[in-house]
């Protein structure tokens, strides 16, 4: 074990590198990606259902990503696998689609995270529905036990948000699920679906029993997104694979699945046995064109096929830096299965000492993060890190409105005291936000480069964050 450095005797700074680029997926592009590109276009096929000479690679993205999405670590599902994939424009729209495939709609309350993407919080308004905040536990994901407190009557889903690569305790999250729906069930009120939104964990591992109502897969480690009701992942350049934009929805569930391939074209869904029209033939709701093109399901397709490759770096890389943390006394935010932790390893956030007022610990922070700036390990002191952080969202905290009005009531009587959004509202969260900084951990980090960031929070822990 290395020891701490002294704050009398610090080590010397390390001199400015470049470190590869902060995108998992983009940062492994090469030759494969431009010929999937070129085959497309030499096709002049770049729209998903038909062409001069359609080559079907959303349809082949669909299926390869749920096999993949099926299995356990290290080995895809089988090739019957029962999670149903539907490739849509974006991460954003594949949660608005979910929502409403979920039947979400105005009135209805939806309990989310408060450490998140603004779009988790959008998907919920658009849906002329009320965010509802949940307390985070130590993995800064939505705790398990604050959930009864925050559920009311018109709860219609949870919706989990594993942030930058790090899972929640989601088999805790089912369990908690169940429990109440069995409740629900008595006293006649409707289930609450679970909703994950794992745009920023693609390719985690968890551990529990999937299943909202009753379970839906046998106890043991599953892919995140396949615990809850549906699960959403994003293709956009910051995720683990990109095709630059684009989205995933799976469900085990193929009644679901059947509603989501409808919504997310025309609303009209396919008669496998006769179909008629391309766009389907039965009419389900109104749809939201959000169709994802050719060209980004044949880019999706190599990039899938790198996934655990790119898994296996950051993990590894992600595991060597939080071991030299710890030696420099820096505790890393927790896992929710130590044993099987299963995490992306994107990013390493890790506290800092809890002293002070709040005021000291926010400047702290923002010192920390400030230094390792300057060696360029792109960090975020999470208490400013903007839209991702629930009260930074200011449309969110003042409660905007629509065109037209909602979801919230017009009067500022009728608010429900769980419907506020300031600082203060997730006491828990608030204080791992004002006492943690993460740094990004490319997917194609050579010895070098860990040796350099390793010299570089050595020098900032020796020189600013101090005893």
């Amino acid at each position: 074990m290395n020891a701490r450095p002294s704050t009398a005797n610090p080590p010397a700074r390390p001199v400015p590198k470049p470190l590869p680029p902060e995108f998992p997926g983009a940062a492994r592009y090469g030759d494969e990606e431009l010929e999937a590109v070129t085959r497309v276009v030499r096709n002049r096929s770049p729209f998903r259902y038909y062409g001069p000479r359609f080559g079907g690679e959303v349809e082949a993205f669909e299926r390869e990503f749920a096999r993949l999405i099926s299995g356990v670590p290290g080995h895809p599902g089988p090739g019957n696998a029962t999670i149903h994939a539907t490739a849509v424009n974006s991460g954003t729209g594949a949660l608005e689609l979910a929502l409403d495939a979920l039947g979400v709609g105005e009135g209805d309350e939806v309990l989310v995270q408060g450490f998140l993407w603004i779009s988790s919080i959008s998907a919920i308004v658009r849906n002329r529905a009320i965010p509802v905040l949940v307390d985070s536990d130590d993995t800064l994901n939505l705790d398990p036990d604050q959930i009864r407190r925050r559920v009311g009557p018109r709860t219609k889903v949870i919706m989990p948000v594993p942030m930058l690569g790090g899972c929640a305790r989601i088999g805790e999250i089912l369990e908690t699920v169940r429990g109440l729906n069995e409740e629900r069930a008595r006293e006649g009120l409707p289930m609450i679906r679970v909703l994950e939104d794992c745009a920023q964990s693609m390719g985690a591992h968890a551990r529990g029993t999937p299943g909202s109502v009753a379970p839906t897969a046998p106890e043991g480690v599953h892919r995140v997104g396949t615990f809850g009701d549906i699960g959403i992942y994003s293709l956009q350049i910051n995720k683990n694979i990109t095709a630059g934009e684009g989205g995933v929805l799976v469900t085990r569930d193929p009644a679901l699945a059947r509603r989501i391939e409808a919504l997310h074209n025309a609303g009209y869904a396919r008669d496998q046995s006769t179909p008629v029209n391309w766009y389907g033939d039965d009419p389900v709701g109104w749809g939201h064109g959000r169709r994802l093109g050719e060209l980004q399901g044949a880019l999706a397709r190599v990039q899938l096929r790198r996934l655990d490759d790119i898994l296996a770096s950051m993990r590894a890389s992600h595991a060597r830096i939080a071991r030299h943390l710890s030696d420099l006394g820096l505790r890393t935010r927790a896992t929710a299965d130590a044993s099987d932790p299963g995490d992306t390893g994107y990013y390493c956030q890790f506290h800092l000492p809890d002293r002070g007022d709040d005021a000291s610990r926010i400047a702290l922070g923002r010192a920390v993060a400030s230094a390792l700036s300057d060696f360029g390990l792109r960090p975020w002191f999470l208490h400013d890190f903007e839209v991702h952080v629930y009260y930074n969202i200011r449309p969110l905290v003042e409660r905007w409105p629509l065109n037209g009005g909602g979801p919230w009531p017009a009067s500022p009587r009728a608010i429900d005291p769980r419907h506020e959004y300031h600082r203060g509202t997730l006491p828990t969260l608030d204080h791992w936000l004002a006492t943690t900084v993460g740094i990004n951990i490319p997917s194609v980090l050579s010895a070098e480069d860990e040796a350099y960031i390793r010299d570089a929070l050595a020098w900032v822990a020796a020189t600013v964050i101090r005893d």
